[in-house]
């Protein structure tokens, strides 16, 4: 039996794409991982912000809805020619520091960041953007189910891969692995 402290409110999906974040005067960049209703996940902030409510600029790519594409159509998306949707959010920083000293902090690479006053179309964005990235997974993965040994079908399941955010030269197996738990993510609440 699961404790509900632990089941995640909102579906998320990978987001690899940078973020832009404000903290005194100055603005950094951070690497953001994830993305739900509820909030987003950092990598690599350069300085961790001292406010309660950071405010942060998202860059969402539109992804079609790549099963509805042909596979030479899918051959030609490209993720740095996608439209892209930019918010502007605020976010107060969840991970707790307590106990921790100046230098342990320095080396925790991840921060959790919950949205606070999101705007209905920011919300919108995020749930299409969440969901359109679950369908382009479910895609992903009937591709590993179907492509066999078919070398053209290997190559839009690369590609596909790219596209997502996944090392496309990595060992099928390890890539389905990874494109599976990322599915898992998506669709455990």
């Amino acid at each position: 039996m699961s404790d509900s402290r632990f089941k995640r409110k909102h579906l998320r999906s990978p987001l690899p794409t940078v973020a832009l974040y404000q903290s005194d005067c100055y603005v950094f960049k951070a690497h953001a991982l994830n993305i739900s209703e509820g909030g987003v996940l950092l990598e690599n902030l350069p300085s961790i912000p001292e406010i309660s409510a950071i405010p942060l600029l998202l860059s969402l790519p539109q992804f079609p809805e790549l099963s509805s594409l042909s596979n030479e159509n899918v051959l030609q998306v490209e993720v740095n020619e996608l439209e892209a949707k930019v918010l502007r959010v605020k976010a107060r920083i969840v991970r707790q520091f307590e106990g921790m000293t100046a230098v342990d902090q320095i080396f925790v690479t991840r921060i959790g960041c919950e949205f606070v006053n999101v705007s209905d179309d920011s919300i919108f964005e995020i749930k299409e953007y969440v969901s359109t990235f679950a369908k382009n997974t479910i895609f992903l993965l009937n591709l590993f189910e179907s492509h066999g040994n078919n070398e053209s079908k290997k190559t839009v399941l690369r590609h596909v891969a790219k596209l997502l955010g996944y090392d496309q030269e990595q060992k099928l197996s390890l890539l389905r692995q990874k494109v599976l738990h990322d599915y898992q993510s998506l669709e455990s609440l």
